[in-house]
């Protein structure tokens, strides 16, 4: 059986049930892609910049079942670690394989091995063609096990031309990832001290979307309020009783302020401000067993406490009134704006948004009601991951709407990756949320978005204030759902910053010498004063 390394990639991708790739074409990798063209299963897509890749593959990995992972096709001369770093950040397995030059070839220039070890869970160089299949597969694995991860695997042009007569079978990949040994007796005792507790809560992170189906499970045997931190937003439905919202808010402050047992799942416990000896943590693969023992363990299940519970309801009544009250000025208000894409969207639609302020607002004022409906990236690494990552999801699911919050900033960066999407006849929809003028920390100058749209041949539907938002909104998604890729130019107001975002802002000043935080208040202070003024 005579098999080119070429040849024994795609192979290896193709077991791996991979269905998309990105990246670029370059001299180094030009073979994987003439590959790649004549499979059946696998389709390269093509993108302008290597972060753009990176950032679509992360978007297939976190909208995707549990053992599927997003792949990079790109050449070992333009690796981009920043795209990397926001995955190995977040958790979120990525394979990818870049084509590099010839194998006993002295590295011309930057060690890319070396540059990405710090970012990736395991870098590896294939120098024999019979190593191919397999070390992709431990890739893979590696990739997906434990805490998930990215994972590097260069293969050199003359390995991928190079052609053998193999002759032994080539291996299967077996689809189970590894999953480790639960300790019964830890959830036993887990199990009870939760049921000894007077007022239990949950508090979950990006790993519990997972679990999701159990978690609605689990909280009800304990009647346990659930938080979530923002990137935790779609691991448990907004709409149930028990659902007191992201961690910061006020309803979420009050349940964790009253509990005296917090059990968290993909919560680093810096972030939280509960005493050390009142956290426990689960891994999301032992949720299932932890929901078995309760009902094993239960005598009479305990009844949700109605008080609470109306509490929780009051809390983000009250919260969303609020910024419904807020005086926006002329600009949008962003309650008002999520309302409106709120009661426009299918129950299905997914949710994307980059880096920034509008990250937050998102995640406070829209309600998410099912599991990886929204998408968000954790770190400044990801500044560009909007466009790319809403494109990738649609790649992927193309019977559902998906729409991105992406700032005018990121827009700058990779806006251009809309042509896929109108190459492709997405659909897309990117909510431009555009505070250039009035943000003269990073003023962006003048960018004339319908211009843009036009030339990009994408709609363009501009909401300047409160007025008719819904009425635009319905428009878009109607010019959406023929293919057009759209683009809602958001006059948005971000004179309010939401829980989240003030929280963030005193972490920050918490790790400054006093003297620059006073400097830090002062010129807040004079900003807002001359803000006023001007306005």
């Amino acid at each position: 059986m005579h098999k080119t390394g070429a040849q024994l990639v795609r192979y290896a991708l193709e077991q791996l049930s991979i269905k998309n790739t990105f990246g670029i074409v370059g001299l180094h990798n030009r073979e994987l892609y003439n590959e790649l063209n004549e499979s059946g299963s696998i389709t390269p897509h093509l993108v302008n910049q290597e972060l753009s890749a990176v950032f679509m593959a992360d978007a297939i990995s976190r909208t995707s079942s549990p053992g599927e992972i997003g792949a990079i096709l790109i050449t070992a001369d333009a690796i981009i670690s920043q795209g990397i770093a926001e995955a190995f950040i977040s958790g979120i397995p990525l394979l990818i394989i870049a084509g590099g030059p010839l194998a006993n070839t002295p590295t011309n220039g930057i060690d890319q091995q070396q540059l990405l070890q710090p970012v990736t869970k395991a870098c590896f160089k294939i120098t024999q063609l019979e190593d191919i299949v397999s070390t992709i597969f431990e890739a893979q694995q590696i990739a997906i096990s434990d805490k998930p991860g990215p994972v590097f695997v260069e293969i050199p042009i003359d390995v991928q031309l190079h052609t053998e007569d193999l002759d032994k079978p080539l291996p299967v990949h077996l689809s189970a990832a590894n999953q480790a040994e639960l300790d019964q007796q830890q959830i036993d005792a887990t199990a009870r001290r939760l049921l000894n507790a007077q007022s239990p809560s949950l508090l979950l992170g990006w790993d519990a979307v997972q679990a999701r189906t159990d978690l609605a499970a689990l909280a009800e045997l304990l009647a346990a309020p659930v938080c979530t931190n923002l990137e935790g937003n779609s691991a448990f439905p907004a709409d149930h009783m028990l659902h007191a919202g992201l961690l910061f808010n006020p309803s979420a402050q009050r349940v964790l302020k009253d509990c005296d047992c917090l059990l968290t799942i993909g919560i680093k416990n810096s972030d939280l401000e509960v005493a050390p000896e009142q956290i426990i943590e689960l891994q999301p693969q032992a949720i299932p067993a932890m929901v078995y023992k309760l009902k094993e363990l239960k005598v009479q299940q305990p009844q949700t406490d109605p008080k609470q519970t109306k509490q929780i309801s009051r809390d983000k009544a009250d919260l969303k009134e609020d910024w419904l009250e807020h005086n926006s000025k002329g600009r949008v208000n962003p309650a008002v704006f999520f309302d409106a894409l709120s009661a426009a969207l299918d129950q299905d639609a997914i949710i994307v948004t980059g880096h920034g302020t509008h990250r937050a607002l998102a995640a406070e004022l829209l309600p998410i009601n099912d599991q990886r409906m929204f998408i968000s990236p954790t770190s400044f690494n990801a500044m560009g991951y909007c466009v790319p990552a809403v494109n990738a999801i649609k790649l992927a699911k193309p019977d559902r709407q998906v729409v991105g919050i992406v700032g005018d900033g990121a827009m700058v960066i990779n806006g251009m990756e809309a042509l896929t999407a109108v190459r492709e006849k997405l659909g897309t929809v990117y909510c431009l949320f555009n505070n250039s003028e009035r943000n003269g920390a990073k003023n962006l100058g003048h960018i004339n978005w319908g211009s843009f749209a036009d030339a990009l041949e994408c709609g363009y539907f501009p909401i300047t204030n409160n007025r008719g938002i819904d009425i635009v909104v319905r428009r878009a998604l109607e010019t959406a759902a023929q293919g057009q890729p759209v683009i809602l130019d958001i006059c948005i107001d971000y004179s309010r910053k939401s829980y989240y975002g003030q929280q963030q802002e005193k972490a920050q000043l918490a790790q400054l010498p006093g003297r620059d935080k006073l400097g830090i208040v002062k010129r807040a202070i004079v900003r807002k004063i001359m803000g006023a003024r001007s306005s």
